[in-house]
């Protein structure tokens, strides 16, 4: 089973089936001929010399002729062969993602439309490219869990200069530049599922549910959804901090409670 999963491992560096079999067999026995190699790896004979040299061309391989003919091969060490992997798709990655982009600036967007994003890795691989790619402000509303899946690349976006703003809920000492918010009666009797808001930039947005709802977030660049959403955030800050103020706490928010109470009656006649 071990050796199945390297197998498939090895050919997603780009080696086929037999040319994976080939190179761990030759790691395994050392410098050998091409019968040794097919008996070793189980590779038919009839296929392993055009294996050999499709890896000696690959440079993953490296073969010496005896003065009888015979050749003898020597699998590159696995460290050397495997720094070589990782320069090529370096290279590859960086060229592509170049290429991509390119391609993607000169796309025409006549109509913006919210795209959905499921799942966890995606959501918090979207939400850390928004707060990388961020030159000026990151705008956020984030509940506890996601806070601190994300709060390493928060820290790196302040440190080069970028500014984060924004208000956490369920985080009991959150960075300085964010508030926290003041959970009430009224708020934990409100809020049954965590959210998260994450604008980057004031040109685009992801939203929706947080990490431990399993739900999806949505993606989007119009204009109109970024103003909001991040209208709402500064609404909450504002708010938040009106209430902190507050000389009578209970006092205020007995009169968001009846506010609450009021909108919901009216909008459900």
């Amino acid at each position: 089973m071990v050796e199945n999963s390297l197998m498939s491992k090895l050919q997603n560096f780009g080696l086929n089936q037999y040319e994976a079999k080939a190179y761990v067999s030759l790691l395994s026995i050392g410098t050998s001929n091409a019968y040794s190699i097919s008996k070793v790896s189980g590779i038919p004979r009839s296929r392993i010399y055009d294996i050999l040299e499709s890896l000696a061309n690959r440079g993953v391989v490296m073969f010496e002729e005896t003065s009888d003919n015979v050749k003898n091969y020597t699998g590159l060490p696995a460290d050397v062969f495997l720094e070589r992997i990782r320069e090529e798709w370096s290279s590859n990655y960086d060229d592509v993602r170049k290429e991509l982009r390119q391609i993607e600036a000169k796309e025409k967007k006549d109509e913006i439309y919210v795209s959905t994003v499921k799942g966890e890795k995606n959501i918090l691989t979207f939400c850390r490219n928004l707060i990388t790619d961020a030159k000026e402000q990151v705008v956020i509303s984030i509940w506890d869990a996601m806070y601190l899946e994300l709060l390493p690349d928060l820290q790196k976006c302040i440190e080069r200069g970028c500014k984060v703003s924004g208000i956490t809920f369920g985080v009991e000492n959150p960075i300085s530049v964010l508030d926290k918010h003041r959970m009430n009666k009224i708020h934990n009797s409100v809020e049954k599922k965590p959210w998260f808001i994450l604008s980057s930039d004031s040109k685009k947005l992801l939203y929706g549910h947080s990490l431990e709802v399993n739900g999806n977030a949505f993606y989007t660049e119009d204009s109109t959804h970024i103003y909001l959403l991040e209208d709402y955030i500064f609404h909450d800050i504002v708010i938040n901090r009106l209430i902190k103020k507050e000389d009578n706490e209970n006092i205020a928010v007995k009169m968001i409670s009846e506010i609450l109470n009021e909108i919901k009656s009216d909008s459900q006649k």
